[in-house]
């Protein structure tokens, strides 16, 4: 949806006195995309703790991403919003290892990459993880230099959505959880 906007210059149209709207909207990608994910991440987490840990990094992360976006146009250096996004990646695959550790103590799934939760943490952690040193260095980039890595960053983004696709083709059925010593159970008769 944001490259439809910057695309097609609706940014202009919706708000014709704001300058540089490509920063504007990238950073609210940003944040809108962190809170989608860590939102997801939150559901998903069991211990209080841990769920708490998330909303506090959370906090960070929007002071950050708002701070950035204050920042960038009182100096009017609106360029790439890297640092909200460096935070935001370390957040997500944090949250993401947590989530896999989590779901290793639990006995009661049979295969993991039978739920779809699962496909969808791979999604994130793929994406943010074969980005992140690309979006944290990417300040440093010459234009040619940007315009070559970038094929990182789709590279990963499509395998992101393939991860997501796969969550979204898993039937029901096979989401329910059972518990191990049942499964072998009913193996052995």
């Amino acid at each position: 949806m944001n490259d439809f906007v910057r695309g097609f210059d609706i940014a202009t149209i919706l708000f014709p006195n704001i300058p540089n709207k490509d920063f504007l909207l990238l950073s609210t990608f940003t944040i809108i995309e962190y809170i989608i994910l860590a939102s997801y991440l939150y559901i998903l987490l069991k211990t209080l703790i841990l769920k708490r840990l998330l909303l506090v990094f959370s906090l960070v992360f929007l002071l950050v991403a708002i701070g950035n976006i204050i920042i960038g146009f009182r100096s009017n250096s609106l360029e790439f919003d890297t640092v909200p996004i460096a935070v935001s990646s370390i957040i997500l695959i944090s949250g993401s290892i947590t989530y896999f550790f989590e779901s290793i103590q639990n006995p009661n799934i049979t295969f993991i990459y039978s739920k779809s939760s699962f496909w969808v943490v791979v999604g994130i952690m793929i994406y943010f993880s074969g980005t992140f040193f690309l979006f944290l260095q990417y300040d440093n980039l010459s234009q040619q230099e940007r315009a070559n890595f970038w094929t990182i960053n789709l590279i990963c983004f499509v395998l992101k959505n393939i991860f997501f696709s796969i969550s979204f083709t898993l039937k029901p059925e096979n989401q329910q959880s059972l518990n191990v010593d049942d499964y072998y159970y009913n193996k052995l008769e």
